[in-house]
């Protein structure tokens, strides 16, 4: 794998995390701009980049969402990064257009196949905030594995995990 493997698969992880949080679908956040109708309301605005902007506009429900559950200082997770690994993926959010996007998010199932094939194993994740690894940890396959397979838990579930990075 190269360097930029895992970055991009953190990419990935949250355009399918994103996606299956919707209002649409889990409902853990109040925005769809990953739907068809929300797709083609950011393409007037962002006519070449409106996959990005979804993503983008996404990620952010997402991390609010998050860091209120979990808190801000010194936690990381899927849609907060530490500052370098976060420039390091936003440096690459140009790349989610190379991704088969969607066939990926067709669906509810599509998005949840797709994450359930991330994950390296099967697990019954909590509810609530579950620390998975260390801020060292977070371009790592495991890492990569244990973030999809507790958000699949979670979405087949029906109740919300957060899993995070800690000292």
């Amino acid at each position: 794998m190269n360097s930029a493997s895992n970055p991009l698969q953190i990419l990935k992880l949250r355009l399918l995390v994103g996606f299956l949080g919707e209002k649409r679908q889990a409902n853990w956040w109040d925005c769809a701009f990953l739907s068809p109708t929300g797709h083609r309301f950011l393409q007037t605005t962002f006519p070449r980049t409106a996959v990005e902007a979804a993503l983008r506009s996404t990620c952010h429900a997402a991390r609010s969402l998050h860091d209120s559950r979990m808190g801000r200082v010194g936690l990381f997770h899927l849609f907060r990064l530490p500052v370098e690994k976060e420039d390091i993926v936003e440096s690459l959010v140009h790349e989610v257009r190379g991704f088969d996007v969607s066939a990926w998010i067709a669906s509810t199932e599509a998005a949840l196949a797709e994450l359930g094939s991330l994950a390296k194993t099967k697990l019954s994740a909590p509810a609530g905030p579950v620390q998975i690894g260390t801020p060292k940890t977070i371009f790592t396959p495991t890492a990569m594995s244990e973030l999809a397979a507790h958000y699949h838990s979670a979405f087949a579930g029906g109740f919300q995990c957060f899993p995070y990075f800690a000292p």
